[in-house]
């Protein structure tokens, strides 16, 4: 039985939790690993607890954005997800755009554009 975890701003989803099926829908709809729990991370911070708990409870971890990819090996361990990290800085003097884990092409292209900036991409805007 795994201890509660305390010390990340976010939920603690485990199996038959609501939300729980949700957090783990993602782009790839054959591919069904079961992590123990998933942290719907909403910062950086949430992200570091969520490292050292799997770590002090030896749970692998995966990382799941847009749902897009085969992360894999999260089976019975730990997700982060990152959609909520979704942050997005523009400096049109640099003509440099960051982004955070979350965010989506169309994100960045919106962001991007009143500042006469196009990013180079090669996925749809929803990834």
């Amino acid at each position: 039985m795994l201890r509660p975890m305390t010390n990340a701003a976010s939920a603690f989803l485990r199996p038959g939790d609501r939300g729980y099926d949700d957090e783990l829908a993602g782009f790839q709809l054959g591919f069904t690993q079961r992590p123990a729990v998933i942290v719907p991370a909403r910062s950086a911070a949430d992200v570091v607890a969520a490292v050292r708990y799997a770590a002090a409870e030896g749970l692998p971890v995966g990382v799941h954005a847009t749902g897009h990819g085969l992360p894999g090996g999260y089976e019975g361990g730990l997700l982060i997800t990152t959609r909520r990290l979704d942050g997005i800085t523009v400096d049109a003097e640099v003509r440099t755009v960051r982004v955070q884990a979350g965010v989506r092409w169309g994100q960045v292209v919106a962001a991007a554009e009143p500042y006469g900036l196009a990013p180079r991409m090669g996925a749809p805007p929803t990834l």
